[in-house]
């Protein structure tokens, strides 16, 4: 039996010759007897082990085995049920697939065909991050942060002679887990009652950062590890009927999120800032300084929702959905700063936000087909909004760093702001004619209409109109299909200054010109930009042979913010992509190649000055992104029922450039190219699989991936410039080998 798998390949490997032989010697009388075909086994259980030669949380960063060395493989299933003959309707299963522990579902359910069944669930990945972060601090993992008994503070990073001393490596990932149930019951023909049940426990560090200093005397940014305990519980009740031409269902759905913290204190670093000295008084610098880091607060939601559809005759059909929302925040507000040697003589309005979005859904849809060569479709949505959250009067304290404002005109301070509560109303037009002049081919003509409605923003309204043609035919070989969309976009008269004059108050505008709006007049926001876009796409597959297939497809948009003088003024967009496949008997093979670019063009303005109208000040900034990937895959099997083999690879080449061109009239203005950023990944595996008895299958593979990054944004290490202290993170670069061989049994 040891010898059983290198004779198979042998075997396989000699039959184009010992097919050649065997034909000088055929004779009817020499054919085999056909084999019966293997047994199908539904249930299975398998078991084995891996090995991944690095630490890499890149390579990892979805779910994958994250740490050098062995890791579990288990998967298992098994489905049974009451047999044909029994009259019994029982069935009941469960389910399990662990990958390196870090990965893992789990799943177990029961019930009786037609009358109930119920099921739990558990699932874990962790989301990974970086490995190579460091920080300073301690305390990381909790909601108080603080810096070394010895640490050496300065007026910039370069001056934290105690720093290197103090760095401690970080893991930086999040675990994700859920667990959950569901059951479902038809009391009665054609009714169904369901009630899901899940909750989600994320647990880990991230990312986060925070800053220390007023905006024009050199603010320090301080990257710090956040922790992260995050719960979330979503419930849905629903109960709807089913009929030949009527269907409804009522459901009600409560989501809940909840932290386990609140805020995470984080202290400063520095002494002061690197050019002009924060006030003296404040108290704003080391050993001083803290900051307190609010998380997300804890929120609750509630949703109504009725569906349904009827359907008239067989060519047409209505459906409709209508849903309303109550989402409420009120968790207690932090104070203004948590640094007693501040002075804060005002407190704030009320203790917690009170927040309240109430939102309102509908959508109406009928299609129909009145002749058999024409058919219809319409439809028509609704999405409001509705910020109810109380506005009040809020004066901030800066970054932790200066006293509460307290003027001698009451409100007349930058930092004397109202809360806006944003709300927008949605309504969704569209309408689809199609038309079969001829057997195998459809042409197709829509239109849709946005018509959004703003408060708080710089336009009231922003509506858009597309036309989309559409041909599209098919053959005895493949299909072919072309369309072209044309969309306008085009809002209110753009008031840059609503925004800031909303949030501010009436003294502290009417102060002085310093006192208004900081965006530039000419700037346009491109969410809210008058825009004309046009996009062309098409698309064919082709089999000239049974076992053949070509697919391509493609398409080119850009898009004309034609009202913006400043701000985002032009995009373009390519993507192509192309797969082959063949399949014929024991052999399939697929090849791909994709292509996607990106172009944004925008224009800026270096308000160094007063004067907005200079053109030496005006910039222009180019970014170009793109982003090639090619694969290969092929599976054989070598010998009938008995050995499998596979390869793949892939490579992907992603290139980002930007370019920004200025006057340099100041030594400000002064540019240059950025570094391009490069990232590209190679992966090549290979795996088998040889049935050794009926029922117990021996799988196995390998993997290798090739990655490396280029990024400028990662260069600098803990100290970058001399106005932040950053994570040490670096670019991605590796070599990863990971193999593995498990043990199958069916059953």
């Amino acid at each position: 039996m040891k010898q059983s798998i290198p004779i198979a390949l042998l075997m396989a490997m000699a039959f184009p010759a010992a097919a050649m032989a065997a034909a000088d010697d055929f004779s009817l009388d020499d054919a085999p007897v056909a084999k019966p075909p293997p047994i199908a086994y539904t249930d299975h259980f398998e078991v084995g082990a891996g090995y991944q030669s690095l630490k890499s949380y890149y390579f990892s960063r979805y779910g994958g085995v994250a740490g050098k060395g062995a890791f579990a493989v288990m998967d298992g299933l098994i489905d049974r049920r009451d047999t044909w003959d029994s009259g019994g309707t029982r069935f009941w299963g469960a389910s399990a697939q662990i990958f390196g522990f870090d990965r893992m579902d789990l799943e177990a359910h029961m019930g009786s065909q037609g009358l109930w069944r119920g099921s739990v669930f558990y699932d874990s990945f962790t989301r990974f991050f970086t490995s190579d972060a460091k920080t300073p601090f301690d305390g990381a993992g909790t909601n108080r942060l603080t810096l070394p008994s010895n640490w050496r503070t300065g007026n910039n990073s370069l001056q934290f002679t105690t720093l290197a001393a103090s760095l401690k490596p970080l893991d930086l990932s999040v675990q994700w887990q859920t667990f959950g149930g569901d059951f479902v019951l038809k009391p009665w023909s054609g009714y169904e009652a369901r009630l899901h049940i899940e909750e989600r426990h994320r647990d880990g560090l991230k990312e986060q950062s925070a800053m220390f200093g007023p905006e024009a005397n050199f603010p320090v940014g301080v990257f710090f590890p956040q922790a992260v305990d995050y719960d979330t519980t979503r419930m849905t009740a629903s109960f709807g009927f089913t009929s030949p031409k009527f269907q409804w269902k009522g459901s009600y759905t409560l989501s809940s999120f909840r932290d386990g913290l609140t805020s995470i204190f984080v202290p400063n670093p520095y002494s002061r800032s690197l050019g002009t000295p924060w006030p003296p008084g404040a108290f704003a610098g080391y050993p001083f300084a803290t900051a307190q880091y609010g998380t997300p607060p804890d929120s609750i939601a509630h949703q109504f929702q009725l569906t349904g559809g009827y359907t008239f005759s067989p060519t047409t059909r209505l459906t409709a959905r209508a849903s309303y929302t109550i989402e409420s925040q009120n968790e207690a507000f932090l104070p203004y700063t948590p640094s007693p040697d501040l002075s804060v003589p005002f407190a704030l309005p009320r203790t917690s936000l009170q927040g309240r979005v109430e939102k309102t859904y509908v959508n109406i849809g009928l299609t129909s087909r009145p002749l058999p060569n024409v058919d219809l479709a319409a439809s028509y949505s609704l999405d409001d909004r509705n910020n109810k959250t109380p506005i009040a009067l809020f004066s901030y304290v800066t970054n932790d760093t200066l006293d509460q404002p307290n003027p001698p005109v009451a409100g007349n301070n930058a930092h004397i702001r109202y809360n806006l509560p944003h709300s927008f109303t949605l309504h969704r037009a569209s309408a689809e004619a199609g038309y079969r002049p001829a057997d195998r081919v459809r042409l197709s003509l829509t239109y849709s209409g946005d018509f959004r409605r703003y408060d708080y923003q710089e336009v009231s309204s922003l509506d858009e109109h597309s036309i989309r043609a559409k041909a599209l035919a098919t053959f005895d070989e493949g299909s072919a299909w072309a369309a072209y969309t044309y969309a306008v976009r085009k809002g209110t008269v753009y008031d840059d200054a609503l925004p800031w004059n909303a949030s501010h108050t009436k003294s502290y505008l009417a102060a002085g010109p310093q006192n208004q709006s900081l965006e530039h007049p000419l700037l346009r926001k491109y969410n809210l930009a008058d825009r004309r876009r046009n996009e062309a796409k098409m698309g064919a597959t082709y089999t000239p042979l049974a076992a053949l297939t070509f697919d391509i497809s493609g398409g080119a948009a850009k898009s004309r913010y034609f009202n913006s003088p400043i701000g985002l003024v032009r995009t373009e967009s390519i993507l192509m992509d192309g797969d082959v496949v063949y399949a014929k008997g024991p052999f399939t093979a697929t090849a791909f190649y994709s292509f996607e670019r990106l172009l944004n063009h925008q224009v800026g303005y270096y308000a160094f000055n007063t004067n907005l109208s200079n053109p030496a000040q005006y910039w222009f900034g180019h970014d170009h992104d793109a982003v090639h990937t090619a694969g290969v895959k092929a599976d054989w099997e070598a010998i009938a029922h008995k050995l499998k083999l596979g390869v793949n690879t892939t490579l992907s080449h992603g290139r980002s450039d930007m370019q920004v061109q200025s006057t340099p009239f100041t030594a400000f203005a002064r540019t240059s190219p950025l570094p391009v950023v490069r990232a590209i990944t190679s992966t090549a595996g290979a795996k088998a699989e040889y049935t050794l008895k009926e029922n117990i299958t021996l799988r196995g593979g390998y993997t290798i991936e090739h990655h490396v990054g280029d990024d400028w944004a990662y260069t600098g290490g803990v100290t970058p410039v001399a106005q932040i202290l950053g994570s040490g993170d670096i670019a991605p670069r590796y070599t990863a080998h990971v193999v593995w061989m498990s043990a199958r049994y069916g059953f």
